[in-house]
């Protein structure tokens, strides 16, 4: 042969495009609806070589997933963000009793250097900061666990129901301890210890609770100081509160502070 196509070879090539033609139209009749104007001109381009080649084109919200991505992670970083303004603030906690154990317990150690025993006025001021404390501390738990609902809730509820019963029972052990014969000295010692191990072991708590590891560290510090504090005897024992308990909280509440700035921010 010269290689040039004769008269068969090209009604062989017409029947081919024919068959191919035919079952293109069959595949087009067995979709619901058959084929369609589009059908043919898509079909037609496709076989004269003048359409559009397929590539892959990008999905048409592929412009859109960088967006969305933003916006969810904006979504999740605002839900933590309110997840951590309906719990108590360590900050404010620290800051608050820090200030109260550092002035009321500094009046009852001033007032108490030469006598050894402080003044009604140096204890009624220790007193009545306490009590601005923990009105505080019930106030700001009750306000940072209004918008939460079912077990969060009364987690919040309970736990602030747990500092007034556990000053309730320092105060009635400490009367209880008067009423039986003990000493002023001894009473001192004794509220001053139980005070700190309430407000230690309450800190220890909410730290457990809410994950908090600078709440749970300044609790096991708290703790230990109070019953530390017990062994330096009186009116040493006024100082060690003020300053390794009031200083320890207010240093360490500086610090939460800032931390909470931060993640605000």
């Amino acid at each position: 042969m010269d290689g040039r196509a004769g008269p068969d070879d090209a009604a062989r090539d017409d029947a081919a495009r024919d068959d191919a033609r035919s079952g293109d139209a069959r595949r087009d009749d067995a979709r619901p609806g058959g084929p369609g104007p589009d059908d043919a001109r898509r079909g037609g381009a496709a076989r004269d070589g003048t359409g559009p080649r397929r590539t892959a084109a990008p999905d048409d919200d592929g412009g859109d997933a960088a967006p969305d991505l933003a916006a969810a992670l904006a979504i999740i970083a605002e839900g933590r963000q309110q997840a951590r303004a309906a719990y108590p603030s360590g900050a404010f906690l620290f800051l608050l009793w820090g200030a109260v154990w550092l002035v009321g317990y500094g009046t009852l150690w001033v007032s108490a250097r030469e006598s050894g025993r402080p003044a009604g006025a140096a204890a009624a001021v220790a007193i009545g900061l306490g009590v601005a404390g923990l009105v505080g501390t019930l106030t700001h738990i009750a306000r940072r666990s209004r918008g939460l609902s079912g077990a969060s809730a009364r987690t919040g509820a309970l736990y602030g129901w747990s500092w007034a019963i556990g000053f309730t029972a320092q105060a009635l052990i400490v009367t209880s301890l008067a009423e039986a014969g003990a000493s002023p000295q001894v009473s001192a010692l004794a509220g001053n210890a139980l005070a700190a191990l309430v407000v230690g072991l309450l800190y220890l708590a909410a730290g457990a609770l809410w994950d908090d590891v600078p709440m749970f560290a300044l609790g096991a510090w708290i703790t230990l100081v109070g019953a530390a504090s017990a062994l330096v005897g009186m009116p040493g024992t006024y100082l060690a509160m003020a300053l390794a308990g009031g200083g320890g909280m207010v240093a360490v509440g500086a610090v939460e502070a800032l931390r909470e700035r931060r993640r605000r921010a």
